[in-house]
């Protein structure tokens, strides 16, 4: 049948004859028609790259991917070159538009032919031919972003599948000094030498970026794209275990390069439960590495703390109807000798962190922290590591009565709409307070792929029902 499709639909699109098709040429793709749990009203056939001038009655904007920015001290001097970078939407759709930040800079920013396209490997440089489409901002190819401002592209018609990696290509056509970045993006980051390649799909012309600290995704956001009105975001937030840092490797144990594009984040695999189920939800991911609740980052990369970045980072993501707050692990092993903060300190930053966000009309369901004893900073010698005023408070005695008098008051408290006992799931089950062996990426703090699976699994999806 597929193959007699491929044959008849020219035909019967020439004719004018596409319904039982479901659409012509780029505008529909296998499984597109029906996608997460809710049916997608027909759209009249548009060419892919077509403006939308507004969206079809019965649809608004949700959020498909989102990363967290956090800040913009360290980053990458661009100057009439190009800047590659590439993600897995969750969500299906056939209209999308993307945001941009400029949040943390200090200057305006500049860029033109901003080019969205299909990822033609993981993790590799090349597009899928004949797969680019220019975003535009108010129809101009060029948009100046002010200082601590963000925009959106205007929406189009590109026909978007769940997991179906995506590559953004931007030109900075004059000097860039200074960018608002997400830390490590578990992505491989490309930028080219002199020259506008933003639609060149080889991708002959990019070099990748160092693996940690420059590695990061630049100036993009979040892909918006439409949805029926039954279909919203669900937001998860935290630190670097929901942003997914060693999800594709283990580093202390001689693992592959983080720098594969294999999607194995919690929330990648939370959305594919979700989606599976057939439940109206798609997953934003607003993790930050470093990040606590209560006050900003050991580093100021970690971002400023949950509650401060609460509203531009969960409440105000489109399309948001639910909270999934897992955070507090830096709080108590990032803490300087001396200053780590109580259970009751920890209590009352949930208890503010629940009572905004159903404030605003969203549901919270809240997480355990996970275990950490043992904790060790990747690519240190462990005597280095135990001479540092942070990364070592896990294994104290201090540290570990505050994690358990915070997390028995997770399970217990009725504040939030639910809670996620990611603690239970991931310990050991011989030592208490360690991650299991079959889950610890080497650190003994991250999980690695087949943990941040296991964290998907442990989340009761009748929480969002």
């Amino acid at each position: 049948m597929s193959a007699a499709r491929s044959v008849l639909r020219p035909l019967l699109c020439a004719l004018g004859l596409v319904v039982l098709l479901g659409g012509c040429g780029d505008v529909a793709r296998p499984g597109e028609a029906a996608v997460n749990g809710g049916s997608v009203p027909p759209i009249p056939p548009q060419p892919r790259c077509a403006a939308v001038p507004a969206l079809a009655q019965g649809q608004h904007l949700v959020t498909s991917w989102r990363t967290a920015p956090g800040d913009a001290l360290i980053t990458h001097l661009l100057s009439g070159m190009t800047v590659r970078q590439a993600f897995a939407p969750h969500r299906s759709g056939s209209q999308m538009r993307l945001r941009l930040s400029n949040r943390y800079s200090q200057a305006p920013v500049t860029i033109e032919n901003l080019h969205i396209a299909l990822e033609q490997s993981r993790g590799a440089a090349a597009l899928v031919p004949d797969s680019s489409c220019p975003l535009t901002f108010a129809g101009r190819r060029r948009v100046t972003i002010a200082a601590g401002e963000s925009v959106v592209s205007d929406l189009i018609h590109y026909p978007v599948n769940a997991f179906e990696r995506l590559a953004v290509s931007f030109y900075a056509p004059t000097a860039v000094v200074q960018l608002t970045r997400h830390l490590i993006a578990n992505e491989t980051l490309y930028i080219s030498g002199p020259g506008d390649y933003s639609a060149d799909p080889s991708g002959a012309a990019f070099v990748p970026m160092p693996n940690s600290y420059t590695n990061n995704f630049l100036i993009i956001e979040a892909l918006e794209i439409a949805a029926p009105r039954t279909v919203t975001t669900l937001v998860a937030v935290g630190d670097s275990i929901t942003d997914g840092s060693d999800s594709t490797t283990a580093p202390l144990q001689g693992g592959a390069s983080a720098m594969t594009g294999r999607d194995e984040r919690y929330p990648n695999h939370l959305h594919r439960r979700l989606d599976a189920a057939g439940l109206p939800l798609t997953v934003a991911n607003a993790g930050l590495g470093g990040n606590e609740l209560l006050g900003a980052g050991l580093l100021p990369q970690f971002g400023q703390g949950l509650l401060d970045r609460l509203e531009t980072d969960v409440l105000s993501v489109t399309g948001a109807s639910h909270v999934l707050a897992m955070i507090g692990t830096n709080d108590i092993g990032n803490a300087p000798p001396g200053q780590l903060p109580t259970a009751e300190a920890l209590v009352a930053g949930y208890t503010r962190l629940i009572e905004r966000v159903q404030d605003a009309g969203l549901k919270i369901v809240l997480g355990t922290i996970p275990p950490a004893e043992g904790t060790v900073i990747e690519g240190l010698p462990i005597p280095i590591v135990n001479q540092l005023p942070f990364g070592v408070q896990h294994g104290t005695a201090e540290a570990r009565q505050t994690r358990d008098a915070v997390n028995q008051w997770i399970r217990s408290q009725t504040l939030s709409d639910g809670i996620v006992d990611f603690d239970a799931c991931l310990t050991d089950p011989e030592r208490p307070g360690y991650l299991n062996p079959a889950f610890n990426s080497g650190d003994n703090l991250h999980p690695n792929p087949q943990g941040y699976a296991a964290m998907a699994d442990c989340v009761d999806l009748r929480l969002f029902r």
